[in-house]
């Protein structure tokens, strides 16, 4: 299922940052206190370890992205959200839940198949439902932005079902809070 592998992997990220043991230190033979500084190092004009890991931060924000902008597809003359989509959706909410800094574009498209005008409507409720299931999950619909493109911006020009089948689609923009998507891993800002 999407959102736990989603948050796993944050999770995972959240984790490398903290996981770092202590260095083991040795108590000092006079006095039998622990001393200040760990075993093994040699002086203290060593430098300091940096802890921020600029590729750790980049793969926070990189999944976080890439799960936002998981897009769903509906069936035919359609715009109930399908079962084998709902996860996709849920884990949309978990991370906004965790980071809600973020809003979203939620952009609803439609095949060829009918007029102009119908596949713009037809989109305007795909991306409402969308929408509307988030904000069921308890997420802020202030966060979320509509919009509908119709039949417009096909992902593939042909003339087939397995074409339909992929234009008819709901598509996730992150409009703001991008950055905050690695404000959970030590290190990273």
């Amino acid at each position: 299922m999407p959102s736990f592998r989603v948050l796993g992997a944050i999770a995972a990220l959240l984790l490398a940052g903290c996981s770092k043991k202590p260095p083991e230190t040795a108590p000092t033979p006079s006095t039998g206190q622990q001393p200040t500084t760990p075993v093994g190092t040699k002086t203290p004009d060593r430098p300091p370890v940096n802890t921020s890991d600029a590729a750790s931060c980049q793969n926070a924000i990189a999944s976080g992205v890439t799960e936002l902008g998981r897009m769903i597809n509906f069936d035919t003359d359609k715009y109930d959200v399908r079962p084998s989509d709902m996860g996709t959706l849920d884990a949309k909410a978990d991370l906004l839940k965790m980071f809600p800094q973020v809003r979203l574009r939620i952009t609803g498209h439609a095949d060829e198949r009918y007029t102009d005008e119908y596949n713009l409507v037809l989109g305007t409720h795909r991306a409402d439902a969308a929408r509307d299931y988030l904000v069921r999950k308890g997420i802020d619909g202030s966060r979320l932005e509509t919009a509908s493109l119709g039949e417009t911006a096909p992902l593939d020009p042909g003339h087939t079902e397995e074409a339909w089948a992929k234009n008819r689609r709901d598509e996730f923009t992150i409009l703001s809070g991008r950055e905050s998507l690695a404000s959970r891993i030590p290190g990273c800002s």
